[in-house]
């Protein structure tokens, strides 16, 4: 199967317009990617971040960045620490790893690696990603680091989820900062279809589905489908072939529409909505 990869965050076309923050999402098969535009940045200073594969109002998973500072023995010598952690926290979701001397551990993964049944998942309320601590144990300072992710840049958290009763694989593209104090997640992404693989990081796009707040809007090959909240009642829809000439042109009157596509050829087009506010423009790939 022909496959066309679409980034609207790195590919625009000639027209500039007005952006705001949103993510989109690719779908290849049964492919769901999220890229997160802009990156979730997590401090210790700020909210976790919690990530809903599904959209369904269950959070699968949350990253938070823990200051560490306090009191412990080692080796029997009274000894103090101070350093951060970084965290991932499992709600309906396990992380991928494996147990090696009976401990399990996160595994930092490169792109392309396949997440499936045949993988381990650790069943633990919370795992780090990554630690760094300078131990005073009075007669010096020693560090103290662990973890996989720990400084690592756009490397794959495999990941398993149920929704529906049903398990399904994933990915999480994660950067730690090498003092563990900062968490940026990137993108994540699954296979729709229950029980089936997923390659981490597969951005191939052969159908388009992008989210933004307040608007969502998804094509097959023979719709686009468009779901609105009441802020952009009222708003012009047009579909622009990829050179910029007008092919659609309509007003969304309803919180739910569907526009023919089936009569145009397979190809690259851009979906333009506008409010009188704001501006919402993706491409779409109509196979």
């Amino acid at each position: 199967m022909n496959k066309t990869i679409v980034n609207p965050f790195k590919t625009l076309y000639c027209v500039v317009f007005s952006f705001f923050m949103f993510a989109s999402i690719f779908v290849n098969a049964q492919e769901i990617i999220i890229d997160i535009e802009p990156d979730e940045v997590v401090l210790a200073s700020s909210a976790p971040f919690a990530l809903d594969f599904t959209n369904d109002a269950t959070n699968d998973f949350s990253f938070r960045v823990q200051t560490m500072v306090g009191d412990t023995v080692l080796g029997g010598q009274p000894s103090t620490y101070d350093g951060s952690s970084a965290i991932v926290e499992c709600f309906a979701g396990q992380p991928m790893g494996i147990t090696a001397n009976g401990s399990f551990s996160l595994t930092n993964m490169e792109g392309g690696t396949s997440v499936s049944s045949i993988d381990e998942f650790g069943l633990d309320a919370s795992y780090p990603l990554g630690i760094n601590l300078l131990i005073d144990a009075g007669i010096g300072i020693f560090p103290y680091v662990y973890g996989n992710f720990l400084g690592v840049s756009n490397q794959y958290l495999g990941v398993r989820f149920t929704d529906g009763g049903n398990t399904h694989y994933g990915w999480i593209e994660l950067s730690v900062s090498a003092e563990a104090d900062t968490i940026v997640v990137h993108s994540y992404g699954y296979n729709a279809t229950p029980e089936e693989s997923i390659d981490a990081g597969d951005s191939d796009a052969s159908v388009f589905f992008s989210e933004n707040l307040g608007i969502r809007v998804w094509n097959s090959s023979e719709f686009i489908h468009i779901e609105t909240e009441s802020d952009y009642l009222g708003s012009q829809f047009r579909l622009l072939s990829i050179s910029g000439n007008e092919l659609i042109s309509t007003e969304l009157i309803e919180l739910s529409s569907e526009i023919d596509l089936s009569y145009l050829p397979k190809g690259l087009y851009l979906v333009h909505i506008y409010n009188g506010k704001q501006v919402f423009t993706e491409r779409i790939y109509i196979r």
